[in-house]
């Protein structure tokens, strides 16, 4: 009975502590004043100009030989015709076959450049099944149906069409990629030898990437019933691999249980099953604190922190394509399987499944190494050699080390908190590790300061949308992300550089 009654202070003391904890906890705000677009406000001339852009379909391949170059090469020349106020104040360098990265020279050319970045290709939607036709952009509902690649690139435009008149004392350049998703057309890492030279610095936002970033998210799970701008400070590494099997052959009216292709399968889902040890980084840490400062995670929060279970676990706020349990993917590494190709069944070496790694905390070897453990347990749980399950990186993969975390607590977040109070006051700002590879994690090699975030609201359906069928962007969300860019040039000279 005495021990009942202290498991009950003990418990009802906890319960004091966290909610004590819980009222104290506040979400961060701008350490500056808000940043706004100057009374500046989007109309039907921005929209029309973007949904000239959408019809232009720069179709992304993963065979070359298959892309519509005619289609890439009108990509630049209608941005001229658009913009023509702009391409008159900017410098014009090719960065690849079909980018360009801009340079408009500030007051002060010792100060360090800021650097803007999308891309204008998009994934093929052949296969898609949609309402309106891709690539029309017809506006149905308020909303405008294509495929919405160009959203940053076309609204980063505006802004500068619209700031133009002014001269900011940093550098600004603006760099669009025509060549974001295919593997064989990636950018090269910037060299301080290229164009990209003066860069490098510690005090400035030198990437701010649209690229697979995340927006202004709605419809947050957790009780939070504001908006969060989601800011990338980091994101995950990327390596394919191919998972080989070599069992019993024989006919495929008589399997055995070890033929290659079910010890293939065994294997497979084993290496995706076991992804490792979670690990809370700092990043995520500061999200879950802002999240739960706007919901009722807030005592949920404390609550884990003190009993020690995964608080993270749950979903995660809208980094990713579609609604889920995103959260575990800041902690982990994982795995997805993609079929490549189809053997007969009997076949004493089967291979046709490759699989895609994502590791946030640790590097490509260390990914591999797991993914070897995993596949020779099972082997040995098989009752066949170790060697019988290989796993090596697929034939022309990329490998895509895991990015720096850029820092979340200083000047330089602090003026995107300053721009998101000033156009979306009604949201809250949080660092995330973005679980996708975007083109940015080439600026982490020359500069420390490097973020992701497309600043346009998407809902809960708009963000499971992405990449498929009916992608749309509501006109008025497309109007008030231009304002915020509009506010991002518009207060550069604010920004401690």
């Amino acid at each position: 009975m005495v021990v009942l009654v202290l498991v009950l202070v003990v418990i009802l003391a906890l319960l004091i502590v966290c909610v004590a904890r819980a009222a104290a906890l506040r979400p961060t705000l701008p350490a500056g004043s808000p940043i706004d677009a100057g009374g500046y406000h989007a109309g039907d001339e921005e929209v029309e100009r973007f949904r000239t852009l959408l019809r232009i379909p720069t179709v992304s391949r993963d065979n070359p030989a298959k892309l519509d170059c005619e289609l890439f090469d009108r990509w630049v020349p209608t941005l001229q015709r658009l913009y023509p106020r702009t391409f008159q104040t900017f410098e014009i360098t090719r960065i690849d076959e079909y980018g360009i990265l801009m340079r408009w020279p500030g007051r002060n050319p010792s100060l360090a450049p800021i650097v803007m970045m999308a891309h204008h290709d998009v994934v093929p939607t052949e296969g898609q099944e949609w309402d309106y036709p891709p690539f029309a952009a017809e506006i149905h509902d308020g909303q405008i149906w294509d495929v919405v690649r160009s959203t940053t690139s076309s609204a980063s435009a505006g802004a500068w069409r619209r700031s133009s008149t002014c001269w900011p004392r940093v550098t600004f350049r603006r760099a669009t990629s025509g060549s974001s998703h295919p593997a064989a057309r990636r950018p090269p890492a910037p060299r301080p030898t290229t164009p990209w030279r003066g860069c490098a610095s510690t005090a400035c936002i030198p990437a701010w990437s649209s690229t697979r970033a995340a927006p202004v998210a709605t419809g947050v799970p957790l009780g939070v019933t504001s908006p969060m701008a989601m800011v990338g400070v980091s994101e995950k590494g990327h390596v394919d691999v191919t998972v080989t099997a070599h069992g019993t052959g024989g006919h495929a009216s008589a399997p055995s249980k070890n033929d290659a292709t079910r010890l293939l399968a065994r294997a497979t889902e084993r290496i995706c099953a076991n992804p490792g040890k979670p690990q809370v980084a700092d990043a995520v840490t500061a999200m879950l604190q802002e999240l739960a400062a706007r919901g009722w995670l807030r005592l949920s929060h404390h609550l884990c922190e003190h009993v020690a279970l995964p608080a993270t676990r749950w979903a995660h706020p809208g980094g990713g394509y579609r609604d889920g349990p995103y959260g575990s993917f800041d902690l982990r590494a994982h795995a997805a399987c993609g079929v490549a190709r189809k053997e007969r069944p009997g076949r004493p070496r089967q291979r046709p499944t490759s699989t895609c790694a994502w590791h946030p905390f640790e590097d490509v070897n260390a990914a591999l190494a797991r993914a070897r453990a995993q596949a020779a347990e099972e082997c040995r749980a098989s009752g066949v050699a170790a060697d019988a399950v290989s796993v090596d990186i697929a034939e022309n993969s990329l490998v895509n080390e895991p990015s720096p975390f850029s820092p979340h607590n200083d000047a330089q977040f602090d003026y995107i908190r300053r721009c998101v109070a000033g156009v979306y006051p009604e949201a809250g700002v949080c660092p995330y590790v973005q679980t996708s590879c975007s083109d940015s994690r080439s600026f982490t090699k020359i500069c420390d300061h490097v973020y992701r975030f497309a600043a346009f609201i998407y809902s809960p359906t708009a963000r499971g949308l992405i990449h498929g069928a009916n992608e749309r962007i509501p006109v008025d969300d497309y109007k008030r992300g231009v304002e915020f860019y509009v506010a991002f040039v518009r207060g550069l000279d604010q920004l401690d550089a």
